[in-house]
């Protein structure tokens, strides 16, 4: 058996293709066919299907959209060294071939005037530390948990719902499916805070008194704190829309997910701020490759800012809810001017690359 038949094997039982496309620089990797095929866009192609390589251990590949039939090699010879033609592939066959046993690690396989070239252009002599320390960054992540709370906590703040948020138009219904209650010692309207799992994990309050310096710089706290970060707020209940939909909405607040929810819009989830995190970023990817993802921002946050957000999430499809016809105003989310203004805003995102 040749090298290449060994490394396009190897790519299928330890399931890297979509690894692979993800460092060309493809976006909207999916899968089709019960996953026996995978799909993704070409780095500056318009046809999310354009690429496409099936799901077997001869990794056999189009490029449809260039007439590109072939093997995985021929993919990253056309996108990586312009190979458009079957003359240039072969030519490029042992530039793709070293550059995935790089990307991939399986040095083994590269040839020994290529092993020489790479070390003289590029000398890392702590590589394996910066390897290993990635690592360990990584499990961190992984691994990172809060404590879990008693639900019995909840039953000293009740079920209230707060009736200013009635008039502003959230619902009673909805308020207690979020589990608003309230805090009479700090003058805080409060909310359950549940991990992916749906284990309660903390309590946040807003402030409702009359004090301008509180409302100003302390309007929301955790009551009971709990790290963040390693979580998206609502993704216990929005999971199983997500899974059905194949589509995340991610915005900055938690009560923005709740009218999202009252309206229809269940497959919604909450940063809890207005920068993903390391482990949330692992989170989404845990979602799937066929998961659509709309990041809907505040409206100070700007289209190039909210681009450069989503682009940390490599080989997944992406849009971006911007508003451009002036419907909302200075720090408004997406959803503060009503459902009639969120659907508008929500049926004209925008890819993002």
């Amino acid at each position: 058996m040749s090298d290449l038949q060994k490394i396009r094997e190897r790519i299928y039982k330890e399931e890297k293709i979509d690894q692979v496309l993800e460092a060309l620089g493809c976006w909207g990797i999916g899968t089709e066919q019960g996953g026996k095929l995978f799909v993704a866009g070409l780095p500056d192609g318009d046809n999310q299907r354009s690429v496409q390589i099936k799901n077997t251990p001869s990794l056999t590949s189009n490029i449809r959209s260039k007439g590109i039939t072939g093997t995985i090699f021929d993919v990253v010879s056309y996108i990586l060294y312009e190979a458009d033609t079957e003359e240039a592939r072969k030519s490029s066959l042992s530039k793709s071939k070293f550059w995935l046993c790089n990307k991939l690690q399986y040095l083994e396989y590269i040839d020994d005037f290529y092993k020489l070239t790479a070390e003289k252009e590029k000398p890392q002599p702590n590589k394996w530390l910066h390897k290993l320390q990635q690592k360990r960054k990584k499990e961190e992540l992984q691994s990172a948990e809060n404590e879990i709370l008693s639900e019995n906590i909840l039953e000293q703040y009740g079920a209230t719902p707060y009736l200013g948020w009635y008039n502003e138009g959230l619902s009673i219904k909805t308020q207690k499916l979020f589990g608003v209650g309230i805090d009479v010692r700090s003058d805080r309207i409060t909310f359950p805070v549940h991990n992916r799992h749906g284990q309660l994990i903390g309590i946040k309050g807003r402030y409702c008194g009359d004090n301008p310096i509180i409302e100003d710089k302390y309007k929301y706290i955790y009551i009971h704190p709990c790290n963040k970060s390693i979580e998206f707020y609502n993704l216990h209940r929005a999971l199983p829309h997500i899974k059905e939909l194949k589509e995340a909405i991610v915005v900055e607040g938690g009560k923005t997910t709740w009218y999202l929810t009252q309206w229809g819009f269940r497959n919604c989830i909450s940063i809890e701020g207005d920068s993903m995190s390391e482990e949330q970023l692992i989170l989404l990817k845990t979602l799937g490759l066929d998961v659509k993802f709309i990041f809907a921002y505040d409206k100070d946050k700007n289209a190039e800012f909210v681009s450069k957000e989503a682009a940390r999430l490599k080989g997944r499809l992406k849009y971006g809810v911007f508003d451009t016809k002036g419907l909302l105003k200075e720090k408004d989310s997406p959803t503060d001017k009503g459902k009639e203004i969120w659907e508008s805003l929500y049926q004209n995102k925008f890819k993002i690359r």
